[in-house]
């Protein structure tokens, strides 16, 4: 696992939250990324390696987003679809 310094915000907003997390690669510019399973979604904004540093490979900005409006908007659904939380059988 990598270890990337995550700097996350809401749009329009310049406060920005600050914590370290493992990732199995660095994630990429315009990706989405959550931190937990029902957490916020973001969009990375901006990545910035560090080998320099050996605790931290990487740095990662990235803004909250609306996941159902990226949903919406990236997959081929019927409308009114509801992605609803899935449950265990």
């Amino acid at each position: 696992m990598i270890n990337v310094f995550v700097h996350v915000h809401d749009e329009g907003e310049s406060e920005w939250e600050n914590e370290c997390h493992l990732f199995s690669r660095v994630p990429i510019e315009k990706e989405y990324f959550a931190l937990s399973h029902d957490g916020n979604w973001y969009e990375v904004e901006m990545v910035v390696h560090t080998p320099f540093d050996q605790e931290v490979q990487a740095e990662i900005y990235a803004v909250k987003v609306d996941h159902m409006e990226i949903k919406r908007s990236k997959l081929n659904t019927e409308s009114g679809f509801d992605f609803g939380v899935l449950s265990a059988p």
